[in-house]
């Protein structure tokens, strides 16, 4: 058997050729498998090294997309059953659409606002003075004269006061208003208070009866007939100093202005006016329209007469108030 394989040829030959080989190696320099073995040592080094640096710093991943789970449609079959709407419209469920009150924003929102402001509300320690009230029963539609020094003008509910930061006109009554003092609510008054009581007790004596249809010309020629001449060094710098003013009615209906003395009581009474005498009429206007006091008050200003028909008691007086310029 020994013999069968040495006689093989492949096996022949594959010797002779590890044999060659064998003789080509150990010609080669030792020089050349130094080098070799240096070569493969540092690729060793070399791969380790980068090895190590990808495993210190891993390099970044790209963001995958979230795998949304996909939700399992189900198929559900609906009978559909048939719906009478006039049935649900008669039930009213929302409410009766057609006669729902149509409100102006403004009144709406102003009435529950004025309701029940003068109650509880003090005298207000605020150096303004209250000169003339037009009083109404539309809120939009109601004035007040409110002076702070030298400084006079008309507001209406809503209107801050000139020089009084965050005051405002909140209510006008007969006898006084109220303001809205940066959210507390305060009374300005038109009346001293021993001018309210004389006002009230002269209310109380003068009932009037009055018919209509009255011709102001008629009015003025029966009226017993005042004249007054102040010379021009008496005259105060506003007419407020003199004499103040509130609407008054009867019957609901306007027919003057009350008055009442300002802080110059002594001109006030010796120009002929008394405290609670209603002015119905100015230079032949009839004062039966609050938006006249505007028209009436720029006149006044630079007039040097004034006609008054005033209602004292029972009987109306002519009053004549004249300037005189030539005074001292």
């Amino acid at each position: 058997m020994t013999t069968a394989l040495a006689d093989n040829p492949l096996l022949i030959a594959a010797n002779d050729y590890w044999q060659r080989t064998v003789v080509f190696l150990k010609r080669v320099p030792l020089i050349y498998w130094r080098n070799l073995l240096l070569f493969l040592a540092a690729f060793w080094i070399c791969n380790s090294v980068g090895g190590l640096f990808w495993w210190l710093v891993p390099a970044s991943t790209p963001l995958q997309p979230a795998r949304l789970a996909v939700p399992v449609k189900e198929e559900v079959t609906v009978s559909r059953a048939d719906i009478d709407i006039s049935v649900l419209q008669e039930l009213k469920l929302f409410g009766d659409g057609g006669t729902a009150p149509v409100l102006d924003v403004a009144e709406s929102q102003l009435a529950p606002a004025l309701d029940g402001l003068e109650e509880g509300a003090a005298t207000t320690r605020l150096s303004l003075q209250l000169n003339g009230i037009i009083s109404s029963t539309d809120p939009q539609s109601a004035r007040a004269i409110i002076a702070d020094g030298n400084d006079q003008q008309l507001y209406r509910i809503g209107e801050e006061i000139a020089k009084a930061q965050g005051v405002k006109l909140a209510k006008v009554l007969e006898e006084r208003v109220i303001l809205d003092n940066n959210g507390s609510y305060e009374s300005l008054w038109l009346y001293s208070e021993a001018d309210f009581k004389q006002s009230q007790n002269n209310r109380n004596r003068y009932t009037v009866p009055r018919t209509g249809g009255r011709d102001p010309n008629d009015t003025l020629a029966q009226a017993p007939s005042q004249k007054k001449t102040i010379s021009k060094s008496d005259m105060p710098q506003s007419v407020s100093d003199v004499v103040r003013f509130s609407v008054h009615r009867e019957n609901g209906e306007m027919v003057g202005y009350k008055l009442r003395p300002g802080r110059d009581r002594k001109l006030f009474e010796e120009v002929g006016l008394q405290s609670g005498d209603i002015v119905t009429s100015v230079n032949g206007r009839e004062m039966t329209d609050p938006k006249q006091l505007r028209e009436v008050y720029q006149e006044l200003k630079a007039a040097t007469e004034a006609n008054l028909v005033v209602r004292r008691g029972d009987e109306d007086l002519q009053i004549t108030i004249r300037v005189d310029n030539s005074g001292g």
